[in-house]
């Protein structure tokens, strides 16, 4: 792809003479990639789309349209994925085409470096689904906020979800992809998907929230708990749940309906919360958040422009109200078998020098409603036996070791992006890449979290919210919103489906591990050395390292992710060979000499043979073991395979230090 081919420039128009054929054209990019309207193939560009995927995953692809005139109606469709050499197919029904949305946006997010930015502003960024089966493409000129000129030829990005069903035979399946746009022009973009022999799982192995407004701006109005309202709550949450979270909230505790008076005594009706939770829970919501039950003692001061001040000597006290409520939201759990499943929040973003006061509201409501737990975004490392500490990322970079202490103690231990962090952390915001959205979904194996959380899922700045004023406001771009309104519900974008794609990177790592432990189980003994989660780990450091050490290169990422599932596979083809070192792959290695341990298991009566000088001590489990002495020039370790006329090789890479 040739990027930023036409540029964007203020108070004069500036023409770059571009050497395009006029014909249409149809071209792959992948699904990390932000088209912009100007960007346009080159001769090293693709001439088909490949996508690779497990049985039960939704497979993410981009293609790109690129008319060479102006269309009132661009439209697609696909064929049936057909495999080669069998009945099998993928059926045109089980794959999503959504048009790709821009936002004009004037200024970018502040405090992140250049370098760390996808797009510059000025700018028409990518990020919403279009509503509609068919779009116009325009070519032309392009007026941003009316203060600079755009100069494009006009490409249209099509995003593609292939739903593969569980039940799909491995292998090649291949169709055609087709744009249709009026006087007669169209084009054709063939589409290869490889389905792998492994399952994405059904489970979700990390607990997500994407907090949401059911009356967000947007959409149309709806009276509470009125037939329309439950429609919504139930595509709301059907949504969501196909994006792989996992939580729903936040829901306000006046749900629940309280009568009476301290002096008669307080009544409460739960029917609004159970039909909620019902409609939730069947459609695969695991946990409800409910409102804080504490509150701070004062309210907020404000500065001059609109912005909270920090004021230290406020304290965290019990909302009576709300507090009073948790018995009876405990008591109905119990009654309908949902123990666990209601969570509840004190007062939002404590500080330390709230911690006394806060851990005392946390003791209290422990004490008002055991099985209800706690979890709270929060701005330091104590606060009270909290069942779920959730720091933003970058608090959790600077208390990492304090935190990890509560996670050891029995807290789970989330974490959460807002408006905040910025810099050189990953991010989700609309200007940065989509790199950056999915990493975070890789931070939470590396660093061995429970959870993730963001504000917001749909709640625009602005009633218009397809406008930088919607999703920005002095804010970084899209810290509001993450889907959008549409005439029949929320509509997805690039960085919603960037984020499922991350979670589903997620659960390669773990289904890496989950099978990895299954081999351990089954020698026994001689695998007592095998840790089922270090080669997880070194797949996963080839992408994230540490908290802002990451890749931006999204082809790293790729690889990784079709690296981890060739390992997967290999776990269950022969012949077997599984290689375990230390240190780990990836380490630097210092002379001294460089001693590298190797254990491994191969099928058993196999040959075995490490940088071709063959093993001979291979024990009828198929374990051996040996040293290994690194050479200055040579920081690969090689190991073959040989049984039943069938081979194999597996390479380790080190870095030898001088």
């Amino acid at each position: 792809m040739l990027k930023h081919l036409c540029c964007t420039i203020l108070l004069f128009v500036f023409t770059v003479n571009a050497t395009v054929s006029a014909e249409p054209r149809l071209w792959p990019a992948t699904s990390l990639d932000k088209v912009l309207v100007s960007d346009l193939p080159d001769d090293s560009t693709p001439s088909k789309l490949v996508l690779y995927g497990a049985k039960g995953e939704i497979v993410s692809g981009q293609a790109v349209f690129t008319p060479g005139c102006s269309l009132d109606k661009v439209s697609a469709s696909i064929s049936d994925l057909r495999q080669v050499g069998s009945r099998a197919k993928i059926a045109a029904s089980d794959v999503k085409l959504q048009w790709v949305r821009y936002i004009d946006v004037q200024k970018n997010s502040s405090r992140i470096p250049l370098d760390e930015l996808d797009i510059i502003a000025p700018n028409p960024m990518p990020d919403p689904f279009w509503e509609d089966d068919a779009i116009p493409v325009k070519t032309g000129t392009f007026s941003i906020l009316d203060n600079s000129v755009y100069i494009a030829y006009r490409s249209q990005p099509l995003w593609i979800e292939i739903h593969v069903p569980d039940d799909a035979a491995p292998g090649d399946y291949s169709g055609t992809l087709t744009v249709d746009g009026s006087a007669e022009i169209s084009a054709e973009l063939p589409v290869t998907l490889h389905v792998y022999g492994f399952e994405m799982p059904n489970e979700r192995h990390q607990s997500v929230v994407t907090w949401w407004n059911l009356q967000g701006r947007g959409l149309p109005p709806v009276k509470l708990y009125s037939d329309n309202y439950w429609k919504r709550l139930k595509h709301f949450a059907e949504f969501v749940v196909e994006h792989r979270q996992t939580d729903a909230g936040i829901v306000p505790l006046s749900i629940v309906e309280e009568k009476g008076s301290a002096a008669s005594g307080y009544r409460y009706d739960t029917a609004n919360l159970e039909r909620y939770a019902e409609i939730c829970f069947d459609a695969g919501i695991r946990q409800i958040h409910m409102h804080s039950v504490g509150r701070l003692s004062e309210s907020d001061a404000i500065d001059g422009v609109g912005r909270s001040v920090l004021n230290r000597s406020r304290s965290v006290v019990a909302d009576e109200e709300n507090m009073r409520r948790l018995p009876a939201i405990e008591a109905m759990a119990k009654r309908r078998g949902w123990e666990g499943r209601f969570l509840t929040g004190i007062s939002d973003e404590p500080f330390m020098h709230n911690e006394e006061a806060y851990a005392k509201v946390v003791e209290l409501a422990h004490e008002t409603a055991p099985a209800i737990r706690i979890i709270e975004a929060v701005e330091a490392e104590y606060l009270g036996d909290l069942d779920i500490y959730c720091p933003k990322i970058n608090h959790l970079h600077m208390w990492y070791d304090t935190f990890k202490e509560h996670q050891e103690d029995g807290s789970e231990l989330w974490y959460y992006t807002s408006r905040i962090p910025v810099g050189r952390y990953p991010g989700r915001f609309v200007d940065q890449s989509l790199t950056k959205m999915r990493v975070q979904f890789w931070a939470l194996y590396l660093h061995d979290l429970d959870g993730f959380l963001f504000w917001a899922l749909n709640s625009p700045y602005a009633d218009d919210a397809y406008s930088e004023a919607a999703i920005g406001n002095n804010s970084p771009l899209g810290n509001p919103v993450i889907a959008y309104p549409g005439r029949n519900g929320l509509l997805g974008s690039l960085r919603f489906s960037a984020q499922r794609d991350g979670l589903e990177d997620y659960e390669y790592l773990w289904t890496l591990e989950a099978r990895l432990a299954k081999l351990k189980e089954r020698v026994g003994k001689d695998a007592h050395w095998l840790n089922p989660r270090q080669r997880s780990l070194e797949l996963c450091r080839r992408v994230m390292w540490d908290f802002v050490g990451y890749t931006r290169d999204p082809a790293v990422m790729l690889e990784t992710r079709q690296a981890i599932a060739e390992e997967i596979e290999a776990l269950d083809t022969e012949p077997l060979l599984y290689v375990q070192t230390s240190p780990p792959e990836g380490t630097s290695v210092p002379a001294g000499p460089r001693n590298v341990g190797i254990r491994g298991l191969a099928a058993p009566g196999a040959k075995v043979w490490i940088n071709g000088d063959p093993v001979n001590d291979i024990r009828q489990s198929g374990y051996f073991r040996r040293y290994h002495f690194l050479l200055d020039d040579e920081p690969e370790i090689v190991f073959e395979v040989e049984h039943k006329g069938k081979r194999r090789t597996v390479t380790r890479r080190f870095i030898p230090e001088n």
